[in-house]
């Protein structure tokens, strides 16, 4: 039977089974994005996705062991994965084929986003969170979801007020990513530096405030037209709530280790920085 596309998916759970290239010469790279929004770049991975042979977006939906399930597929050479992973579990891929990217935001404006995902799931369902996440997630949206986003008092009660459980969804998300193994591992400073460590083995890094860097880099990396990647705008709403919460203590308090993370990497990819890696892009 002949068919120019053919894909099979597992029909309960919507795994990719088997795809036939939907391009006729597949990238021959195997990439993870590691995803740090709450947000996923939907039409970013599919963009870049349709360009190999597997591809699994949005990876945590499915959970860890079909998460290394994907890692292990050693038959195919064109592999796309993205998900918001805790990425110490699968740092021994990068020395097996993997390469690392990742697109890192300002961790006052991944705050903002957050809570306004979680006043927004109070209210209806997100059709891309997994089972998993809406279980973790479900304390947190009931905390916020009565909270004005404008009004920077009420921002500061419900921070102020937050449980553990609600806590746990808010602090410092990049570098509990990159340093922990499970989810209710709590960050310390001294994981700072393990993340950092990590980091440092990624092929690309760039940050949303600056895309054309990572743009230019993900390029040359897979060989794709810059022009045409679809990276989400940032929205002056998030920006204004991302604003009021820089002025409170406890949101500081609360992303202490993401802060002093993402000092250190801006620092260390500055141009002028000695040593900076030709494959990483600020």
């Amino acid at each position: 039977m002949e068919r120019t596309s053919l894909m099979i998916h597992d029909a309960k759970s919507g795994l990719l089974i088997y795809r036939r290239p939907q391009v006729s010469n597949t990238i021959p790279l195997k990439i993870v994005r590691l995803e740090t929004q709450l947000l996923p770049m939907v039409k970013f991975d599919y963009y870049c996705g349709r360009n190999f042979q597997y591809e699994l977006s949005s990876v945590e939906r499915f959970g860890h062991e079909t998460t290394l399930q994907a890692f292990h597929l050693n038959a195919i050479q064109s592999i796309y994965l993205s998900g918001r992973l805790l990425m110490r579990n699968y740092e021994e891929f990068l020395d097996k084929g993997f390469k690392a990217i990742v697109l890192l935001t300002d961790p006052y404006y991944e705050l903002a986003l957050r809570i306004f995902l979680l006043k927004r799931m109070a209210k209806t369902q997100i059709s891309f969170f997994g089972d998993r996440d809406k279980i973790i997630l479900a304390p947190a949206a009931e905390h916020f979801a009565e909270v004005s986003l404008e009004n920077e008092a009420s921002l500061k009660t419900a921070l102020k007020k937050a449980p553990q459980s609600v806590r746990n969804v808010l602090v410092s998300p990049v570098t509990r990513q990159l340093a922990t193994t499970i989810p209710e591992q709590t960050v310390t400073r001294g994981d700072v530096a393990t993340a950092i460590d990590l980091l440092s083995r990624f092929a690309i890094v760039g940050f949303d405030t600056d895309s054309l860097y990572f743009q230019q880099a993900l390029s040359e990396l897979i060989g794709i037209s810059v022009d045409d990647f679809p990276l989400p705008p940032r929205h002056s709403t998030l920006e204004d709530v991302a604003a009021r919460l820089r002025s409170l203590h406890i949101a500081e308090l609360m992303l202490e280790e993401d802060l002093i993370f993402d000092h250190y990497v801006r620092q260390a990819m500055k141009p002028t920085a000695p040593g900076l890696p030709e494959t990483i892009a600020s």
